[in-house]
């Protein structure tokens, strides 16, 4: 009896399941090929439109890079423009330094080194004939004598390296 039951049971459940008369199925059918159609156009559009969004980022970067490769030939010249410049005046001042009197150049980098501009007077320095260079260090103190004497040792040795 207990069998029956659970058989009863289990027939009058499958039977009222969902069950649905076959036009309601297709119907259905029907709206899930039309929603899949609907969702397939919206992400061709998505789609499209992300092309063509990465296409104008695509070209705006493409911009970009070009006016910095501008802007770097730019700045490149620039700085050989302004290389060159500072290449003459130098040349310039050094011609200036090794036509003056010892003293005259002496007191000018004194006052360079009073101001504390050691290492452009260094600069200098080096630049200028060994005779002249001798002259002006006997002039100097012992102690700048000796600090400009380090730093071109100190430029000697670096130089060597190099090579």
């Amino acid at each position: 009896m207990k069998q029956l039951i659970i058989l009863c049971t289990i027939f009058i459940v499958y039977s009222n399941a969902a069950v649905m008369p076959e036009g309601e199925f297709i119907k259905q059918k029907n709206e899930l090929i039309q929603l899949k159609k609907d969702l397939d156009q919206f992400y061709k559009a998505k789609e499209n439109e992300y092309k063509k969004n990465k296409q104008k980022l695509d070209a705006i970067n493409q911009d970009i890079q070009n006016r910095l490769k501008d802007i770097q030939a730019t700045k490149d010249a620039n700085q050989k423009i302004l290389a060159e410049i500072k290449q003459t005046i130098v040349s310039k001042a050094m011609k200036l330094y090794g036509k003056m009197k010892p003293k005259l150049v002496k007191k000018i980098l004194q006052k360079k080194i009073d101001d504390g501009e050691i290492n452009d007077v260094f600069d200098i320095i080096v630049r200028l004939k060994d005779k002249k260079v001798m002259k002006l260090l006997k002039m100097f103190d012992t102690d700048t004598s000796t600090q400009l004497m380090d730093m071109m040792e100190k430029y000697k040795n670096k130089s060597k390296k190099g090579k």
